[in-house]
């Protein structure tokens, strides 16, 4: 009855040994962990067991036939197909590496300076860095070797663009506007050994009051104003101008010039003349003819620079309209009037307020040891009664009367008399001063009318 017992024990041993082999493992599949247990004895074997077959390019750390330990780590990078294109050559190949420039070297395919690689269709200037996700196509374009000359010196460089510009770009030479390249940047890079490059130089050009950045090659303002689009229109004109040189510091100043002909107006002066009314009394005047201004029109060229008047010139004058004279009617009509004075009764024809002053023969201004010491301008000794007066208006031998003074009689003349101006002579010891204004009344008889100064000024 007791035999049955020791199978039943054996199993159980087993059993035993069975669950003591079981390990536990972590696979890192592409960098994402997973952890699972086996009783596999390798590497290869455990990955068998855990559902990973191993495929062509697949790489495994440790090796597949590495003894498997309980708590091992296995990193499996599984190999991806990715083409790779050089001109017509095409080859397809599984690589476990992101590094373009590994995929290339997998390929076969060494890298020169100058080349251009891109991956998924986008350039990549970095091929020994680790791309993000696998690629699956790495194209390389072979770099073509141009002459590049440049200030007078050629300059070899391998570059891989599909066109001038690119070349140069790809090269390390950026272009900037304003740049001068021959053949031009679109210009295909097939065929084509020398390129002719005139780096452009920053400028500054203040126009239309703002300052605008630009760049340009020109040897001359003229060629860079050109460049940048800044045109010189009608009497424009540039500092320093357009025939000198582009200056060290690239400053460039556009004068806008505009010219504008005006015609300015300017009053004429009008004169006046006189006419004589008969039925107006003497000294007096009225005004016949207001008269008018005349209008001289001249044309004048103004100049403007940059908004603001810098001059004038006048290119000729003509009288738009003439002035018309103003004509004054002086009375040429004599009334005799008689006056109560105390000398006497007086009749008089005229009478003019003039200034009244005073002299003697020490007062004239005359040395006493001289010929006409005392004597009048009419050769008459100075006595009270004689005046001097302007002769202009008043002529020699015509008498007055002098309220306050009494009659005088035109015979001399003074240096300081000049038209309302009458000057009383006395003599020495009885002369009194005046300083005043007085009425003078002309006496009868009346002159001629060819002798009588008609406007008294």
């Amino acid at each position: 009855m007791l035999r049955p017992a020791i199978p039943l024990a054996a199993l159980a041993g087993l059993a035993l040994i069975y669950v003591a082999s079981g390990k536990t493992v972590t696979v890192f599949v592409d960098g994402s962990p997973h952890e699972f247990s086996t009783h596999a004895r390798t590497v290869g074997a455990g990955l068998l067991d855990g559902g990973w077959s191993l495929r062509t390019g697949d790489v495994v750390q440790p090796s597949p036939d590495t003894p498997l330990q309980s708590g091992a780590k296995i990193v499996l990078r599984r190999a991806y197909p990715v083409v790779v294109r050089m001109g017509p050559d095409v080859q397809s190949l599984l690589t476990v590496s992101r590094i373009p420039a590994n995929i290339l070297a997998d390929a076969g395919v060494r890298v020169f300076p100058g080349d251009q690689i891109s991956v998924d269709g986008l350039p990549n200037t970095k091929p020994g860095e680790p791309l993000i996700r696998p690629p699956s196509r790495v194209d390389v374009r072979r770099g073509q070797t141009i002459d590049v000359s440049m200030g007078g010196k050629l300059v070899p460089v391998n570059s891989s663009g599909p066109t001038v510009g690119q070349a140069l770009a790809n090269a390390g030479m950026a272009l900037y506007e304003g740049d001068r390249v021959q053949p031009e940047a679109d210009h295909s890079i097939s065929g084509v050994s020398r390129v002719t490059l005139d780096p452009s130089r920053a400028i500054q050009i203040k126009a239309d009051g703002v300052q605008i950045e630009a760049r340009s090659s020109g040897s001359t303002v003229g060629q860079a104003l050109a460049q940048a689009g800044v045109a010189l229109v009608g009497l424009d004109y540039a500092k320093p101008a357009v025939d000198q040189p582009v200056p060290e510091d690239g400053q460039i100043k556009v004068i806008r010039v505009r010219e504008v002909v005006k015609t300015e107006l300017t009053p004429v002066a009008f004169d006046t003349v006189y006419q004589p009314v008969a039925d107006l009394e003497i000294d007096n005047q009225q005004v016949i003819k207001t008269g008018s201004y005349g209008v001289e029109a001249s044309q004048v060229r103004v100049r403007y620079e940059d908004g603001k008047e810098v001059g004038k010139t006048e290119e000729g004058s003509w009288l738009a309209r003439q002035p018309e004279s103003r004509v004054i009617g002086y009375g040429t009509k004599i009334v005799v009037r008689t006056m109560s004075t105390p000398d006497g009764k007086i009749e008089y024809w005229r009478a003019v307020k003039m200034w009244a002053t005073s002299y003697s023969a020490s007062r004239a201004g005359v040395s006493p040891d001289a010929r006409n010491y005392g004597i009048t301008a009419s050769g008459a000794p100075l006595h009270k009664g004689l005046v001097a007066i302007d002769r202009r208006y008043i002529p020699f031998g015509t008498q007055m009367y002098v309220p306050g003074y009494g009659f005088a009689l035109a015979a001399d003349t003074g240096g300081g008399v000049k038209g309302r101006w009458i000057d009383l002579g006395y003599d020495d010891n009885n002369w009194v001063s005046w300083h005043q204004y007085v009425t003078v009344y002309f006496l009868t008889p009346v002159p001629p009318a060819n002798s009588i100064v008609w406007i008294f000024p």
